[in-house]
């Protein structure tokens, strides 16, 4: 009886020697798989950033582009109607106009860095 016992001892002590050899295996696999999920996580959010500064970037460009040709076909317009007091008031609205973006744009640039 004292034979079957140290057996059945020594079959709980090794089971629980593989039990716990098995849960730090799976614990680390666990802790490896999430830092090589992190790294990748990381890496797609450095890239969504770069690519949303880009876009930002672009659509600034395309802006003062856009805002530039209004501004100019307004000049144009009032220079056609051949009134000096029209030309002047075109101009300074035209000048207030591009202050404004000017700075709006710059300001959202250095956000974008």
């Amino acid at each position: 009886m004292a034979a079957q016992s140290t057996t059945t001892a020594n079959t709980t002590a090794t089971a629980r020697t593989a039990a716990e050899k098995t849960l730090t295996d799976g614990i680390g696999s666990v802790a490896t798989s999430f830092e090589e999920n992190l790294g990748r996580v990381q890496s797609l959010n450095e890239t969504f950033l770069d690519a949303a500064k880009l876009s930002g970037t672009l659509t600034l460009d395309t802006y003062d582009k856009a805002l530039t040709s209004v501004l100019d076909y307004n000049r144009s317009m009032a220079s056609a109607a051949k009134f000096d007091w029209v030309t002047t008031l075109v101009d300074a609205q035209a000048s207030l106009v591009q202050g404004l973006s000017a700075a709006a744009t710059t300001a959202a640039r250095e956000a974008l860095r």
